[in-house]
C-alpha cells in the first residue's frame, strides 16, 4: 500500500518568466553566444520549461518535480496511472481484474539518477538511476525498466550537441559549459 501513497516531495516554485528565461538561455547555448561558453540553469527555471514548453507526449511522467541536488546527482518526480505502471511490468494480466477507477488512479514514480556526459559512439547526457520509488515504497533500481517502456526509458539518455562540453550539477542549478569557439582566422 506505500506504493500508493503521495511521497513527500518539495515542490519547486515557480513563475511563467522562469521558462521564458531557460529557453532563452538554451537558445544562447544553442546559437553559441553563451556568456563565458556556457549557460546556468536554476531549478525554477528548469522546471519551468519542463512544464511549461516540452509537450506531455514527450514525458513519461505527469506533474514532473526536478531537483538538483548536487554532486552531479538529479532528482526527478512524477505521477504515472497504475494501468500504464502495470502494463510493462509482469503483472501486466493483473491490470484485466482490476477496476477501472483502480487503473486511472495516479502513482508517483521518483528516480535519483547520477548525470555523465557520455561520447561514445555519440555525446549524450546519461543519466543512471541510483534509487526508485513507487509512492513512498522503494524497490529495486531494475524496476524503472519494468515499469516504463523503452521509448521513456530514452530520456535517461539525452542526446547533446557537439558544442556542449560539460553538463555539471550542482545544489539548485545546471551548469551547461559549452565548447571554447574556433578561433576565425
Amino acid at each position: 500500500m506505500r506504493m500508493l501513497d503521495t511521497p513527500t516531495l518539495e515542490p519547486v516554485r515557480y513563475v511563467p518568466a522562469d521558462g521564458v528565461r531557460a529557453q532563452q538561455k538554451i537558445l544562447e547555448l544553442a546559437r553559441r553566444r553563451a556568456r563565458s561558453g556556457g549557460v546556468v540553469l536554476t531549478e525554477a527555471e528548469l522546471n519551468a520549461f519542463v512544464s511549461r514548453h516540452l509537450e506531455p507526449a514527450d514525458l513519461p511522467l505527469r506533474d514532473p518535480v526536478i531537483h538538483l541536488r548536487g554532486d552531479d546527482t538529479v532528482e526527478i518526480a512524477g505521477t504515472l496511472t497504475v494501468a500504464r505502471l502495470l502494463h510493462e511490468s509482469p503483472l501486466g494480466r493483473l491490470a484485466d481484474t482490476l477496476p477501472g477507477g483502480w487503473l486511472a488512479r495516479p502513482v508517483w514514480l521518483t528516480v535519483v539518477a547520477r548525470t555523465t556526459v557520455v561520447t561514445e559512439p555519440r555525446r549524450v547526457l546519461r543519466l543512471d538511476p541510483q534509487s526508485v520509488a513507487l509512492g513512498r515504497q522503494w524497490v529495486p533500481v531494475i524496476m524503472l525498466r519494468l515499469v516504463l517502456d523503452p521509448s521513456s526509458l530514452r530520456l535517461t539518455r539525452i542526446a547533446l550537441p557537439t558544442d556542449v562540453q560539460s553538463v555539471r550539477i550542482e545544489r539548485g542549478r545546471v551548469l551547461i559549459e559549452a565548447t571554447s569557439p574556433r578561433s576565425r582566422t
